[in-house]
């Protein structure tokens, strides 16, 4: 009988215990610090990318994996007549979407559909999630992506940086909106809008921006009734902070589940330490 596979990118930020119990497949990004190349997961972890994001001199870079990258892991996963379901960071924000649909028209005897999430870090991982589950309640693959689509429709995010520094260095900002957003302690919220990253608003203070944000959801859960949320919720580098933050909507809001992760090198190279970041959507 033939199966139906769900794959992702490095970007997606989903915890190991989540892609193992779902079964999604990842294909990773590469992170590049000068002359050194390690793949986003395989050969450098998260804590090891953030000390030497924060500690070394060079800033690093990424890379999108390529169409061969993707042809490799969906002949291992699949037989003939099986279909894949390929979901992915914005095409936006990477040429990974590209890749991953370019490696669909060159591989012979599979039906692969690929997802441009028009989102980034567990935004990509809750939707591959939802195709995921449809997959086990026994959805077609055409079922699935319809229901994956839709998510994508829905998704809600918004995500605060600790500092500016790195949405300067990496062009997201000019330098003089990064001095100045410095000198008055400006934390601006920002969202993701056709799969670029917004300002939503300009608020003094972490403390304040994240406390605004979950009003936002607050608001958001609002709007539709009967239907819990889903919340990921990553963080770069400040655990604590995120799970408090996950304990104050679980008690606010109408929430599914709260799936907490860290945001990985392939999206902390440009949002830096401290970031912190929410995305979400209503179960039907």
């Amino acid at each position: 009988m033939a199966k139906i596979h769900i794959v992702t990118d490095s970007g997606s930020d989903l915890p190991k215990d989540v892609r193992e119990k779902y079964n999604i497949h990842v294909v990773p990004l590469s992170i590049q610090f000068g002359d050194d190349i390690y793949r986003d997961g395989v050969d450098m972890s998260v804590t090891e990318f953030y000390k030497r994001l924060t500690e070394g001199s060079v800033l690093p870079s990424t890379c999108q994996p390529s169409p061969a990258d993707f042809v490799k892991l969906y002949q291992e996963i699949a037989e003939p007549g099986d279909a894949i379901i390929s979901v992915h960071l914005s095409s936006k924000l990477s040429g990974t979407y590209q890749s991953a649909f370019l490696a669909s028209t060159m591989v012979e005897g599979l039906d692969i559909s690929v997802l441009d999430t028009q989102s980034a870090s567990i935004g990509i991982g809750l939707v591959s999630l939802a195709a995921a589950e449809a997959v086990q309640k026994g959805a077609s693959k055409e079922e699935a992506v319809a229901f994956a689509e839709k998510r994508v429709e829905e998704l809600g995010v918004y995500f605060v940086v600790d500092t500016l520094e790195y949405l300067k260095k990496n062009g997201r900002i000019g330098a003089a909106q990064a001095m100045v957003g410095s000198l008055l302690n400006i934390k601006p919220i920002l969202t993701l809008a056709e799969g670029i990253v917004t300002p939503f608003d300009k608020v003094r203070g972490k403390a304040k921006a994240l406390k605004q944000i979950q009003e936002l959801i607050k608001e958001y859960s609002q709007k539709y009734p009967g239907r819990p949320l889903r919340i990921g919720i990553t963080h770069a580098n400040c655990a604590e902070e995120a799970t408090k933050l996950g304990e104050t909507l679980q008690a606010n809001v109408d929430v599914h589940e709260i799936i907490i992760s860290y945001i990985g090198p392939t999206i902390g190279v440009h949002v830096g330490p401290g970031t912190i970041a929410f995305l979400f959507y209503p179960i039907d």
